[in-house]
């Protein structure tokens, strides 16, 4: 019987084998780098989403409280100096620090690198009753050379080079370049291999804007007490009265002390109408510093506040 023979591979073939080999090594490979940077970049956005957020619910938390403050409206807190959430009771003589998320009544909010958040706030706007706070402040806060700003939160970022303390309650292990030196000037990048912060200020209009509202909110409660008064005959005080004299007698104790002590009435304007059923109250300082809000007030109606 006649044999077969199978004769063996022709180099040729060996080496398309090989190059089929060769090329499929190459693609998993690559597919596997492609997956790790596609994790990684969805892994810094969930990080960066995450410090957005916190950052985001700390700016509209110290707005809140400034608003709500019950002796000095539109003062912020000190900060936390000992990273146990509190602020810092006394003259909070440094005004950067963590943020004392505690006292402001959030969680423990953290960036997406898991630390801390710290905060920064103008020293004109400092809780310890020495000085009026009102709109005509201006504020000694600067963030990227923009002046007048009242507070400046930061997420601090992965460590840097020479930040090889963490967990401490040094600045320099945290914060980078000029946000180092404890003065009020910041700076928000550019981000670099020696510098990552991320920040969100507050600025003095945006912080005002919301405390003018209260403050109106509060005079036109006393308004509409002495509309009501019988002695009063359902009308508004007359043009050109002195609204302090006027609202003392219908306001609470702590609010009359809280407009007096922070010189509410001298930049308040008071316009009744012709007929003294409505009236208008507006608080008014200089345009550079923040635009006038005006709210007209009606008997048994919300007051409609409208700054331009």
């Amino acid at each position: 019987m006649a044999r077969t023979s199978l004769s063996p591979r022709t180099p040729a073939r060996q080496c398309g084998a090989a190059l089929l080999v060769f090329m499929l090594i190459f693609f998993l490979a690559s597919m596997s780098w492609l997956l790790s940077q596609t994790d990684a970049l969805q892994s810094r956005a969930r990080a960066d989403q995450t410090t957005a957020a916190a950052l985001a619910q700390a700016r509209e938390a110290l707005i809140g409280r400034a608003a709500a403050d019950k002796e000095r409206p539109g003062s912020l807190p000190c900060p936390d100096f000992d990273d146990d959430g509190e602020a810092t009771n006394g003259s909070c003589s440094v005004t950067v620090g963590r943020l004392p998320w505690k006292t402001l009544d959030l969680p423990d909010l953290r960036d997406g690198e898991g630390n801390r958040l710290w905060y920064a706030l103008a020293s004109e706007l400092r809780d310890n009753g020495l000085v009026q706070i009102n709109p005509t402040s201006t504020l000694n806060l600067s963030l990227d050379g923009t002046a007048n700003i009242a507070a400046i939160v930061f997420s601090a970022g992965p460590p840097l080079a020479g930040q090889n303390e963490r967990p401490s309650n040094d600045l320099d292990d945290y914060l980078d370049g000029a946000n180092q030196d404890g003065n009020t000037a910041y700076v928000s990048g550019p981000t670099s291999p020696t510098f990552n912060d991320k920040t969100i200020s507050i600025s003095h209009d945006q912080l005002f804007s919301i405390v003018n509202r209260r403050i109106l909110g509060q005079l036109n409660v006393g308004l509409e007490k002495y509309y009501n008064a019988p002695a009063n005959t359902n009308l508004y005080p007359e043009d050109g009265a002195d609204l302090k004299t006027k609202l003392d007698p219908h306001l609470d104790i702590g609010i009359k002390t809280m407009l007096d002590a922070n010189g509410w009435y001298a930049i308040t304007s008071y316009t009744p109408a012709p007929n003294r059923k409505s009236a208008s109250l507006a608080i008014t300082v200089p345009p550079a510093i923040t635009p006038a809000i005006t709210c007209t007030i009606a008997p048994e109606q919300k007051p409609v506040c409208i700054q331009p």
